[in-house]
């Protein structure tokens, strides 16, 4: 199979397996894609599953009631490209919109991976001695699922804690959230989410610094849909149409302390606590970034703590039983997961400040964690009337998250949602501007 322009595929088939054995007609399945008028996978660095939607037409069918659908009904789709072939199943979880009209009905059928379902019940209850994150969480995931788990970055130190019966997946992300890198011993955060090919256990300094997909070379590049370049350029790369959904919010920052806060630290084993102040300055220049220009211009962001959080300290967390009791002491009460927290807070809420969304030909093989380079035009033209590229809207994102929908079996569209924790552009240079200056 050539591929012959952007977002070609095959939707082959969309079996249904019912919860019984067989269905009336003796069949272990039941193709309903002649009955989907349209599907919709949803992928993010910040799901632990993948989400899936599908406009039933039923027409004549019922198959709510004949199968009937009772929910953790397998759905299989295979969907063929040119460069892959996808066979995806995935579990009924929800049926809702369903309006009816004498024969014939619609309704929306969600499913999601069937590891979400088993980690409903899959529970936590021992020890963490001495291993590291992604050690601990592989040998967990082959408890509820065979899928892969090679996508994973090594991190620095082992956990030793107790683990007081949590989700799987809420374990992988708090430990997520406090894991160092290799790559970088001054950094801290990593993601845990599933794509198409799998589970991934990602640095944020790793996935910052990769090469743009798919090369250095490639722009996913603005043209006007009625200029003739974009008929005869771009392909695979053009923006059909975007959005900036988010520039920044100040007000949110500052509730969320995202500039400065304070990190009250109680000890309750030694009934005492310390007050730990910190603002984003103080990590950033220890972790990798996708721009120049950092989100906080203004000196005064970061020298008035906005917010005081509470937590629970505890030593030894992070295999420090081999220290001696002088070296314990040293620690202050403070312990080091808390400390690298603190940096993730930073880390993780700058991760989304920056936001685009972007339609581009359908490619299902844009995966979440992928860093792309983006080029948008500035609406201001030049003295000479020549297009400007857009510095605060162009340059480097991280693929927060994949939205493909397949429209009436035939047509294949992608929405990616794209962020960075920097605006566009260099950093402003501090000068002064006069009164009654215009623009």
């Amino acid at each position: 199979m050539n591929q012959q322009f952007a977002g070609d595929f095959s939707l082959k088939s969309i079996k249904l397996y019912p919860i019984s054995a067989v269905n009336k007609d003796n069949r272990p399945f039941v193709d309903i894609k002649e009955l989907v008028q349209e599907v919709t996978f949803y992928q993010s660095i910040i799901s632990t599953s993948l989400y899936c939607q599908l406009v039933v037409n039923d027409i004549g069918e019922n198959l709510i009631e004949t199968l009937p659908l009772i929910g953790r009904e397998r759905i299989q789709l295979n969907i063929s490209t040119p460069y892959a072939t996808y066979d995806l199943n995935l579990y009924i979880h929800k049926i809702d919109g369903r309006i009816m009209q004498e024969k014939n009905q619609i309704y929306v059928v969600h499913a999601v991976s069937k590891e979400v379902l088993d980690n409903e019940y899959t529970r936590i209850r021992e020890r963490v001695n001495g291993k590291k994150a992604e050690v601990f969480l592989e040998e967990k995931l082959k408890l509820i699922t065979n899928k892969k788990f090679t996508n994973k970055d090594d991190t620095l130190y082992p956990f030793d804690m107790y683990v007081p019966n949590w989700r799987l997946f809420d374990t992988a992300i708090w430990m997520s959230r406090r894991s160092v890198p290799v790559k970088n011993k001054s950094s801290v955060g990593y993601l845990f989410y599933e794509t198409f090919d799998g589970y991934n256990f990602k640095s944020l300094d790793v996935l910052f610094d990769a090469d743009t997909y798919p090369n250095k070379s490639t722009k996913y590049t603005f043209v006007q849909g009625n200029t003739s370049a974009s008929k005869t350029e771009l392909n695979n790369y053009r923006i059909m149409n975007y959005s900036s959904t988010k520039a920044f919010d100040i007000l949110d920052d500052l509730r969320n302390g995202a500039f400065a806060h304070n990190a009250l630290y109680v000890d309750i084993n030694n009934r005492n606590f310390q007050n730990w102040s910190t603002n984003a300055s103080t990590y950033w220049k220890d972790m990798s970034h996708l721009g120049k220009m950092t989100p906080y211009q203004d000196e005064e962001l970061l020298t008035r703590p906005s917010r005081l959080i509470y937590r629970p300290t505890t030593t030894a967390t992070f295999n420090w039983k081999d220290l001696s009791n002088e070296d314990i002491e040293n620690l202050n009460n403070v312990d080091e997961v808390n400390k690298n927290y603190e940096k993730s807070i930073y880390r993780y809420y700058f991760l989304e400040y920056n936001k685009l969304e972007i339609a581009i030909p359908g490619d299902l093989k844009l995966q979440p964690g992928y860093v792309i380079n983006v080029s948008i035009p500035s609406p201001k033209r030049s003295r000479d009337n020549k297009i400007k590229e857009d510095t605060r809207l162009s340059g480097k994102y991280i693929v927060h998250s994949v939205k493909h929908t397949i429209l009436n079996r035939t047509e294949l569209r992608t929405i990616a949602t794209l962020t960075r924790d920097s605006f566009g552009g260099n950093e402003i240079k501090k000068t002064n501007v006069p009164s009654g200056a215009t623009f």
